[in-house]
């Protein structure tokens, strides 16, 4: 038996500290950080779905929001599937302004096609009374066309579901799209396996036209809190006042905390260029040049981001060895 791939590039995107790269974690199932850690470049993480003659591998690539870290670059944006972009629901007013800013102008120059949803992370800290204040901030922006969901990566209230729906909208693109009647059905097969109905999604989907908050508020209360934040003895750093690595005035183990999360991207950056050359062998000869574009740019984006990370990594050490000869 012939079982074909079905890969998406998911990229999220979003200002620094909104959760993005907490969000990919919980998701992974990997712990909760009881501290912000800065994205260095991008981070990429899978989830991969076995159907009966499918198997989808979705790649997550987690872009760095903090400016002075990563400078934003244009590959970032290209060669997308699916894209969300994150706002941070207990600061609405910044992180949309940013989105409506930067992030969904960047997508429309280079990822036309690109399926956008917009999350909003941190649905734990909303009280009740606050409910309809945020609607309004929400509303005032008028971002408008693209599906919002509210959820949570500490508690995980609608992070399956928020991933599992934009999957489902590929999957709906490419059965439609598709003249291989072998992804015929891909759609109902995925909606099994994950034990949810299209109706089950879409009513995670937030309308701000509803006039009844609280039913709104409802939909995004957490039901269960499925994994404890894993803490650590140290206190939080104002990164809004950090400039560049070598002005990171905190204990070593943050400093630590940093270089593993680096060192980790190296790996799984690697797993993905491996991916990459795999998935050339086995392209369709009258798909192979457009295959070998798109390639192109991840390598030359995962280039770039190589030669962030390890001016980053030497930024540190040599920050290390400062300290040590003071």
């Amino acid at each position: 038996m012939i079982v074909s791939e079905i890969n998406i590039k998911l990229t999220v995107l979003g200002l620094w500290g909104v959760g993005k790269t907490s969000i990919v974690n919980s998701f992974v199932g990997k712990d909760f950080p009881s501290m912000y850690i800065p994205t260095i470049g991008s981070n990429i993480a899978r989830k991969e779905y076995k159907l009966k003659d499918v198997h989808i591998r979705l790649n997550i690539w987690d872009i760095g929001g903090q400016r002075s870290f990563n400078p934003l670059n244009p590959v970032s944006f290209s060669n997308l599937d699916a894209a969300f972009l994150i706002f941070d629901l207990s600061n609405p007013k910044e992180t949309l302004q940013e989105i409506k800013k930067t992030y969904l102008k960047n997508l429309s120059d280079f990822s036309t096609d690109c399926i956008t949803y917009l999350i909003g992370n941190k649905s734990d800290l909303i009280k009740p009374e606050e409910f309809e204040i945020l609607l309004n901030n929400i509303r005032q922006y008028q971002i408008e066309g693209y599906p919002i969901i509210f959820v949570s990566a500490k508690s995980q209230n609608n992070l399956s579901g928020a991933f599992s729906l934009i999957i489902l909208d590929f999957l709906k693109r490419l059965e439609k799209e598709s003249r291989d009647m072998q992804f015929k059905g891909v759609c109902e097969e995925f909606l099994h396996l994950i034990r949810k109905t299209e109706e089950d999604l879409d009513d995670l989907i937030i309308n701000l036209e509803e006039n009844d908050s609280s039913t709104l508020y409802n939909k995004i209360t957490p039901k269960i809190i499925k994994k404890s934040v894993k803490s650590f003895e140290i206190e939080e750093i104002p990164f809004n006042e950090i400039k560049d690595l070598k002005k990171i005035k905190e204990s070593d183990i943050n400093r630590n905390l940093i270089k593993e999360s680096i060192i980790d991207a190296f790996s799984n950056s690697l797993v993905m260029i491996s991916d990459l050359i795999t998935n050339l062998k086995e392209t369709p000869i009258d798909s192979l040049i457009t295959n070998i574009d798109n390639t192109l740019e991840d390598l030359s984006n995962m280039k770039n981001d190589f030669d962030l990370k390890l001016n980053s990594i030497l930024d540190l050490n040599s920050f290390d060895k400062d300290n040590e000869e003071e």
